[in-house]
């Protein structure tokens, strides 16, 4: 009976607010924190002012299905929450801790996966069947110099950054430089082409852009074809923060067949793209890039799925 009190009364709190929805955080504090973070924000809103219209499912049944915790404090607590109120979101591993403070204790804990169908509260289809429309939807970037630094030289004249790389040894975020007159400058020459790909798909080759014709899989065994182009890509990742690694995966007499790893550790995602670089691409402004697009990989399947979609590649050795 005491249960079923609590829960009513956590229900009547929530579907109290529920025409305005619940507001833990101030328009200021979203417009100035990252993009990872507003998500997270938007998340917890939705998530906890969701939970007063469920019908067919309890609370507590719900939140265990999601893996979202209570570490301190309690749902109703909820309602005692300002923006005014210190607050962190820390990404621990894979999951979230996110912790107000309250004179100057712990006032409320929530723990939740980084998971992005979660966090975006979409299922995997209907991110699959937005992932072109997200893509156009960001703004254009503004364009930034990378200063090379801890460089690692690799001959009297070339030099590569130290970075890290993700799985196999070869898929890297490096990038490369030529030196020149104590000047260091992007590689980008038909003498190094896979370094020049490289640094095209780390976006450091700002005045090329080229057509990008994308096979994407969606749900199931089905795909979609578009075109975009590379700066809508590079607008993208730089929106969402992604994190990209570049390996090649085999050089042939009509260009480089490269493996693009997008990550997103905030939320624990990676999109695979399969790209085949045509070998005029330096001077050809026209050339078009073919992708094979793989969105929304969990960043514990990205192993196995690629194992099974490059069986015919026997260069890629995974660790």
């Amino acid at each position: 009976m005491r249960r079923l009190f609590y829960t009513l009364l956590l229900v009547m709190v929530f579907t109290s607010a529920s025409s305005q929805g619940l507001k833990l955080f101030s328009p200021e504090m979203k417009e100035a924190a990252p993009k990872s973070q507003r998500v997270v924000m938007d998340f917890i809103e939705r998530y906890f002012h969701d939970l007063s219209k469920q019908k067919q499912t309890t609370i507590e049944t719900k939140m265990a299905d999601d893996k979202v915790y209570f570490r301190k404090g309690k749902l109703s607590d909820l309602s005692q929450i300002r923006d005014t109120m210190p607050f962190s979101i820390n990404l621990l591993d894979r999951y979230y801790e996110v912790n107000w403070m309250k004179t100057d204790e712990p006032f409320v804990t929530i723990v939740f996966p980084a998971q992005y169908d979660l966090l975006l509260g979409l299922q995997k289809d209907e991110a699959l069947k937005q992932f072109k429309d997200a893509i156009l939807a960001v703004p254009q970037r503004t364009d930034s110099i990378v200063e090379p630094s801890d460089l690692e030289c690799l001959n009297d004249s070339l030099f590569q950054t130290k970075g890290d790389t993700l799985e196999l040894a070869s898929l890297s975020d490096a990038l490369y430089y030529n030196k020149v007159r104590e000047e260091y400058h992007p590689v980008f020459d038909n003498d190094h082409l896979a370094y020049s790909a490289a640094n095209l798909f780390h976006g450091l080759i700002n005045d090329m852009d080229y057509r990008m014709y994308v096979e994407q899989s969606v749900y199931g065994m089905t795909t979609i074809n578009y075109t975009i182009t590379l700066n809508q890509w590079f607008n993208y990742c730089a929106e969402w923060g992604l994190k990209v690694f570049f390996a090649v995966e085999e050089e042939r007499e009509d260009g480089i067949l490269a493996l693009v790893i997008a990550q997103s550790k905030e939320l624990g995602y990676h999109h695979l793209l399969s790209v085949v670089i045509p070998d005029k691409f330096i001077g050809d402004q026209n050339a078009v890039l073919k992708v094979r697009m793989t969105p929304y990989i969990p960043i514990h399947n990205l192993k196995d799925l690629y194992q099974k979609q490059s069986t015919t590649h026997k260069k890629v050795k995974w660790q």
